[in-house]
């Protein structure tokens, strides 16, 4: 298959999709002609220049039931006055009726990477209609793949439950630098990366820093509820949380090499969450960074083996005080999660991952 031509399609702006970023390069230093489509949104950044193409759709809606009815639209005709690729990948359910069907109309094979429990995301625990109708498009449309990838195993039995297919678990890696490790950290300097969304403990992580007002937070990123925290600590009147809104990968890079400690904190009461294996837990790790995680099957697994972060059972501000507190207290035991850290970055990096991805679609 190489020298095919790939399709991809996310409905987030790819700037920011790091897993999407490595797998597109992986398969073009492999031979592949691959290309990306996106959204556009009124802060998205440039885009820089990489060895694949790069499209992003802007679109009248940003949000709910005509959001996601509107891109699947301009997606397919954007496919449609496109080359035809051989593979359509289709990442998550909802980009896949989309590129189901352009799979369909050019005759191609399609390939389904699903990132989560699309269905029970937080946002739609209250929307009972609106998870049966995100069930419904999987059930229906998930069978037909030709190629499945998903980003861990517990994701995976859950899937093949659900669709019965077999799903290949491509794992979030960063990618390998082993000069990353040896970093000049800012004492106390706690770090969120990510997306600011619901469920991602970011009110509880805000309230505790009440209690720790020597110590600093940072959360880097941009999202939906970014508005509603910045008026938070602003009514807490807290000094010590600082907001950075959307990052360039280069730019978070440079807060996570000087982080003291990486937050990786999630909603227990979601199935998604509590399946999940975030790329900030292998990007802190990259960086020599100890994390906060939850105590959930995918991050148990690997720290029994790797011992590089500090597991909580709940996301209470007490725990995640009390966390803090006696890992500051404890420096010795920093010291371990940090070189393990940096040790387990010499296995659990990109370059093998990456293998995976080739090996799945020949």
């Amino acid at each position: 298959m190489i020298g095919k031509k790939i399709g991809f399609a996310v409905t987030n702006d790819i700037l920011m999709d790091q897993r999407m970023g490595r797998i597109c390069r992986a398969l073009n230093d492999h031979g592949y002609s691959v290309e990306i489509t996106g959204r556009r949104r009124k802060k998205s950044l440039p885009l820089p220049d990489q060895p694949y193409d790069q499209q992003r759709l802007r679109c009248l809606f940003n949000k709910g039931p005509l959001f996601y009815l509107e891109f699947q639209v301009r997606l397919l005709f954007f496919m449609l006055f496109r080359p035809r690729c051989h593979i359509y990948g289709a990442v998550d359910l909802d980009t896949l009726p989309a590129m189901w069907l352009i799979s369909k109309i050019r005759r191609s094979k399609l390939l389904f990477d699903a990132h989560e429990i699309f269905e029970e995301v937080p946002e739609l625990r209250q929307k009972p209609f609106v998870r049966y109708v995100w069930r419904q498009v999987g059930k229906w449309l998930v069978p037909s793949a030709s190629y499945c990838w998903t980003v861990n195993q517990s994701l995976a039995d859950r899937f093949k439950n659900d669709w019965k297919k077999d799903f290949v678990v491509i794992r979030n890696l960063p990618v390998a630098d082993l000069k990353r490790g040896v970093n000049e950290k800012i004492e106390r300097l706690i770090l969120y990366q990510g997306r600011v969304n619901v469920g991602r403990g970011l009110e509880e992580a805000i309230e505790t820093m009440r209690f720790l007002p020597d110590f600093k937070l940072v959360i880097a990123g941009g999202g939906d509820i970014e508005n509603q925290l910045r008026y938070r600590v602003y009514k807490l009147g807290l000094k010590n949380v600082e907001f950075t809104g959307e990052l360039k990968p280069e730019e978070l890079q440079e807060y996570t090499a000087k982080a003291w400690l990486g937050l990786n904190l999630l909603d227990d009461r979601s199935g998604n969450y509590y399946y999940s294996l975030a790329n900030k837990f292998f990007d802190y790790m990259a960086f020599g960074v100890p994390s906060l995680s939850m105590d959930f099957p995918e991050y148990r697994l690997i720290n029994e083996e790797y011992n590089f972060s500090v597991l909580l059972p709940s996301i209470t501000p007490l725990e995640i005080c009390r966390a803090i507190e006696n890992l500051y207290r404890d420096p010795k035991r920093y010291d371990r999660l940090s070189r393990n850290a940096t040790e387990a970055y010499r296995v659990l990096n990109w370059e093998y991952e990456s293998k995976k991805v080739v090996r799945s679609i020949q």
